[in-house]
């Protein structure tokens, strides 16, 4: 028959609270029926994929929910962040380098992309370029703490 389906929403919710108490694995189980009960709720798969990255052996699962989640919503800019973080410790550079700047580019607050863009280029010996976005980085980071000062 046709029972109540689970709210994803709220077990979403219920896995980020788990998952910022440290219950990783909690947070995964709540998550993967967040993504049950809503297979095209992009919070629920950015929710799995992000905790995967905290899981030993997780990066696989953290890679293919994140991209899930940024197909449903190509403006999720979080999730182009952690995806890039996954690819990063993949060591697919090329991959990461285009999620942080999807991030950015989505939203332009996200300095944090910036950095770990010069991050990639200097795993990649590109020195120029990581230069670049360090610099970039800083002085955006330097703008944003000077217009917090009354």
């Amino acid at each position: 028959g046709l029972g109540a389906r689970e709210d994803s929403t709220a077990l979403y919710n219920e896995g980020s609270s788990l998952a910022l108490k440290g219950d990783i694995d909690g947070a995964i189980e709540i998550f993967k029926r967040a993504v049950e009960a809503s297979p095209y709720y992009c919070l629920a798969h950015y929710g799995l994929g992000k905790a995967y990255l905290y899981k030993k052996g997780g990066i696989d699962d953290a890679v293919r929910h994140l991209k899930r989640s940024v197909e449903l919503d190509r403006r999720l800019a979080r999730g182009y962040f952690y995806l890039g973080m996954a690819y990063l410790l993949k060591q697919k550079y090329i991959a990461a380098l285009h999620a942080f700047k999807q991030a950015y580019d989505n939203d332009s607050d996200f300095i944090e992309a910036l950095y770990n863009m010069a991050v990639v280029y200097d795993q990649m010996d590109k020195n120029y370029e990581a230069v670049y976005y360090y610099r970039r980085y800083y002085n955006l980071q330097r703008k944003e703490e000077s217009d917090s000062f009354f």
